[in-house]
This record gives structure tokens, sequence and C-alpha cells, in this order.
């Protein structure tokens, strides 16, 4: 009988470490893309502009949803190429694969970064 009256330990589910990386990066990624605007406020898809429709809002305060996607897959660009570089040091035994894996992270993180860039350049002309 007190066997029985001993505290049995609670057990929580194992969830894996990567799942939870890749949850939190594409929370923060769905948020720095404006994500809680487009929830909220229901941006169109496209405007009209002076020579026809537009995908980017000329308006700062203003963004469309394809603007939106864009800058949510230019924000996971940089993301996945700043991992790329950080594998990149923890293969440093295979030079070749460490080499090629940091060269892709850094052409990533350029590529998210010039992609942003543009959009922000884009609405500044506009």
């Amino acid at each position: 009988m007190i066997s029985n009256l001993k505290h049995r330990s609670r057990t929580r589910p194992k969830v894996p470490l990567t799942l939870v990386t890749a949850s939190v990066i594409l929370f923060t990624v769905f948020i720095v893309g404006g994500g809680i605007y487009d929830l909220l406020d229901n941006p169109l898809v496209i405007v009209a502009g002076p020579q026809g429709w537009i995908a980017i809002h000329p308006v700062l305060s203003e963004q469309t949803l394809n603007e939106s996607f864009l800058s949510m897959i230019f924000n996971l660009l940089i993301f996945t190429g700043l991992f790329a570089s950080y594998r990149s040091t923890q293969v440093a035994y295979d030079s070749k694969r460490a080499t090629t894996m940091l060269v892709l992270g850094i052409a990533l993180v350029l590529l998210g970064l010039s992609g942003s860039h543009y959009i922000l350049r884009v609405k500044m002309s506009s």
C-alpha cells in the first residue's frame, strides 16, 4: 500500500528541437512579414496604379497581400542563409562541403537583403 502512495512523475511529450526551432522561425517570419496586418486589415492583393495594376502598394504605411508574401519569402531566405552559414562551421572538417554551405548561405542572405531593399526602393519611388 505504501508503494502505491509514491508520487508519480508526470511525463511530458518530447517535442524535437528541430520542430520547435522551425516553428519559432516561421512564426517570426510571419510577424516580421506583416502577417498580423494581413489578418486584421484584409489588404488587397493588387491595387490600381496610374498605368495599370501594381502588386506593391505605393503608400509606406500600407501593403498588399503580395507584398507581404514577398517580404516573408525574403526574410525566410535571410534566415535560411544565416542557418546555412552557421551549419558550415559545424562541418569544418570537410572543407569542400563547408565552403559550399558558406557560399550558399552568403548568397541566400544577399538575395534576401537585396529583395527587401528592392521592395523598399519601389515603395519610396512611388
